[in-house]
């Protein structure tokens, strides 16, 4: 989850990146929190990155409501923008504009420590964060543009450079997306479209192949985008539009083909985009009407229905959401709050009620990514 062009941050660092040591030998810190420890999962825990408060916070929700965790918030350094979690939950990763990346260790119930000593483990500016399926690797993209992999050591979360980054075709990146094999890597890069790559999750090289997909027109914007659980489609919302793009994925070299009916209306200013684990609903946080789109999917043709009563309505400025690991809550966060993070349940038809909702920080706290653990 990532990065919103609504948040103003001036880039301090050049866009450069340092593997640091797990022995504290960077020089961006962050105070040591107890809690935590291990790879133990945590249920439905869920974690924020604030961009205003410069905070990670940490929350769990269950049938009785929502808890705050032990030593939430973890106050940064440098303001995150930008979290990622390893497929076996024992890791998450926040990444900033400002130039560093923290690891975190997730502990029992969920809590997190803070990995490394506190040091940054690696010094990227980065707009977006992605774990690739297998858990062995961490790619940051950043306003260069380019892309970066790291290998992620699953002990202590220290990264370790693999290769040189390699140069995106342009435009802003701001999400990954990875084909559930792990071979096909998407990056929206705003006006400049979507990007197809190509990941080899052995040696973890990243090669471009030369596909872009154009946005729909010159003054739209990708941003949020995902891939379907069977890895057939790829789902693209465009701003300016407001629709979500539909599109067909070639298994063999990651070429994108538009779907008959795509573009489907979407809110105004759709931003993140998620299936629900099933696959078979579809939602996106939108920025600009203050609600949540919901969709059935069609699983053979790629097509969306609107689900009955969408769209839901949501904060002030939602613009990242993220599904629970016991499938049953949806959580939404809001840059402008009024609430920060709301949490749905989904119904019948994947059809959202709101259920509880809660500060992330002191506010305004501009909460810009949420992550849940799977």
């Amino acid at each position: 989850m990532n990065v919103r062009k609504s948040i103003s941050v001036l880039i301090r660092f050049a866009p450069l990146v340092l593997a640091l040591s797990a022995t504290g030998c960077g020089k961006f810190f962050v105070k040591q929190t107890s809690g935590g420890g291990g790879t133990t999962t945590g249920g439905s825990a869920f974690y924020v990155a604030n961009a205003t408060t410069s905070s990670v916070s940490e929350f769990t929700v269950s049938s009785s409501g929502v808890s705050t965790l032990s030593g939430s918030p973890i106050v940064l350094a440098s303001i995150p923008s930008s979290l990622a979690v390893t497929p076996s939950n024992g890791l998450v990763y926040s990444g900033s504009l400002e130039g560093t990346i923290y690891a975190f260790t997730v502990g029992n119930g969920g809590v997190l420590s803070v990995g490394l000593g506190g040091s940054a483990a690696a010094v990227v500016s980065a707009t977006a964060l992605k774990v690739d399926p297998s858990g062995k690797w961490l790619i940051a993209v950043d306003p260069t543009p380019a892309a970066y992999v790291f290998a992620i050591n699953t002990s202590n979360g220290a990264l370790t450079p693999q290769g040189q980054p390699l140069t995106l075709a342009g435009g802003s990146p701001n999400h990954i997306a990875f084909n559930p094999a792990g071979n096909l890597m998407y990056v929206s890069l705003g006006t400049g479209g979507v990007q197809a790559l190509t990941f080899n999750p052995t040696s973890g090289t990243l090669s471009t192949n030369n596909l872009v997909l154009k946005t729909k027109g010159n003054q739209y914007s990708d941003e949020g985008i995902v891939v379907d659980p069977s890895g057939a489609f790829l789902l693209v919302s465009e701003v300016g539009a407001g629709t979500v793009r539909v599109l067909s994925i070639n298994a063999s070299t990651g070429a994108l083909t538009e779907v008959s009916g795509s573009p489907f209306a979407a809110g105004t200013g759709p931003q993140g985009i998620i299936f629900d684990y099933t696959g078979a609903y579809v939602y996106t946080a939108n920025i600009g009407s203050n609600n949540i789109s919901g969709w059935s999917f069609n699983k053979t043709s790629g097509a969306l229905t609107a689900i009955s009563g969408s769209p839901f309505s949501a904060g002030t400025q939602p613009v990242d959401l993220a599904e629970d690991s016991s499938h049953t809550y949806i959580g939404v966060v809001s840059e402008g709050g009024n609430p920060d993070l709301q949490f749905f349940t989904i119904g019948t038809g994947g059809a959202l009620t709101s259920f509880k909702s809660i500060a992330t920080d002191t506010d305004p706290a501009g909460p810009a990514a949420v992550v849940a653990l799977n």
